[in-house]
């Protein structure tokens, strides 16, 4: 006997669950709404058990603020549920109303309909190592923002580093010395705005250097220390890179061809062809941003030559040879694609890109052997 399956989509924010609930048999749709917690969502989840009784549930929602733990908890309590992707929601054309209740209804109904791409749910532990690092990326873009902030303060004050001491390069010591006189001569608003702002870069940076310690910690640990040392043998690739890439990726094996996580990462190519025209562009850039990232940085300027140098025969001492092997054939391919494209005229910006969509396979074929 086939088992009717009941699809429930959720639209969930602090104010109140919505969801509808669709009989993919029947067709039948009953839509509901509750108070913004677990209880109040399994209270409504007890009376539909009643209205279709026999019926398994699977829940879904869309991945947002609120995390896994909604996931976890109904998990726990014996549902299935699912967190869909948000960029794999459809929308449709001419859309004009837009409300809880319609969004939780064209959710369930895409769904059922097997249209949603499903969010991988990590464990607690990697979801929380995931976040630390992650937190560091957003301090790192607030020293960004600080710095830019700091420098046109003085610029618009008739104060310019490069044109008054020679040097080319800020944020270092003898920047931050620099800072300290111009602050010592100046006065009124400017002086208290400049210290209390250089106080705060330095702050920043104090906890920037206990993130990258926690990192090294992160490191060594059993948990992640075989894979971290398949990764860390590219040239590029440091423990930050590589705990980004492991902990972004999660379960790899989910992945059974490279081409699929580059389409995950977003580094894919946008194509517009019709009518006997090919049109290629850009990466779409619709997928995981940190790991996109990790892997242009990561080829800034290695693909240049194909040397080891004494940092990267460092980091190599004490892994597999078979991690070192896979390294080498990619290091060896960055070099010859690379150069190849610079000497075609593209630009270096094109280039890394087309490195890094390179290295995806490379890293992704690591992985497999160190999860293995």
């Amino acid at each position: 006997m086939k088992q009717n399956i009941l699809h429930i989509g959720l639209d969930v924010d602090d104010t109140q669950y919505h969801g509808s609930a669709l009989n993919h048999t029947t067709g039948e749709v009953l839509d509901f709404k509750c108070r913004p917690n677990l209880k109040g969502l399994l209270g409504q989840l007890d009376k539909l058990h009643q209205y279709f009784s026999g019926s398994t549930f699977k829940l879904c929602y869309e991945a947002s603020y609120i995390g896994y733990t909604l996931q976890r908890d109904l998990v726990e309590k014996g549902y299935h549920c699912d967190v869909v992707a948000p960029t794999s929601i459809p929308s449709p054309r001419g859309k004009q109303v837009k409300t809880d209740r319609i969004d939780a209804a064209q959710l369930v109904q895409f769904y059922a309909n097997k249209l949603l791409t499903l969010v991988a749910i990590p464990e607690p532990e990697q979801e929380q190592d995931r976040d630390l690092i992650r937190s560091r990326q957003k301090l790192l873009e607030q020293q960004t923002e600080l710095r830019k902030h700091i420098q046109a303060l003085l610029r618009r004050n008739g104060r310019h580093y490069k044109v008054e001491t020679q040097n080319k390069s800020h944020w270092t010591l003898r920047h931050y010395c620099w800072l300290e006189k111009t602050i010592e001569v100046s006065s009124g608003s400017l002086k208290v705005n400049l210290e209390l702002l250089v106080r705060q870069l330095k702050g920043i940076n104090s906890i920037l250097t206990e993130y990258a310690q926690q990192i090294e910690v992160l490191a060594k640990t059993p948990r992640y220390e075989p894979m971290v040392q398949a990764l860390t043998c590219y040239k590029g690739i440091k423990n930050l890179f590589a705990l980004t890439m492991i902990t972004e990726i999660g379960d790899v094996k989910r992945f059974p061809h490279p081409r699929q996580l580059a389409s995950w990462i977003g580094m894919d190519i946008r194509e517009y062809s019709s009518g006997g025209k090919h049109n290629r562009f850009g990466i779409t850039k619709h997928g995981n941003r940190y790991l996109r990232t990790a892997f242009v940085e990561a080829n800034q300027r290695g693909y240049r030559t194909a040397r080891i140098t004494k940092d990267l025969k460092a980091r190599r001492k004490s892994t597999d040879p078979e991690f070192i092997s896979i390294a080498d054939r990619c290091l060896r391919r960055l070099n010859k694609k690379g150069n190849r494209l610079l000497v075609a005229g593209k630009h270096p910006n094109k280039v890394k890109v087309a490195c890094a969509r390179e290295m995806v396979g490379f890293v992704w074929e690591s992985l497999h052997k160190a999860a293995a």
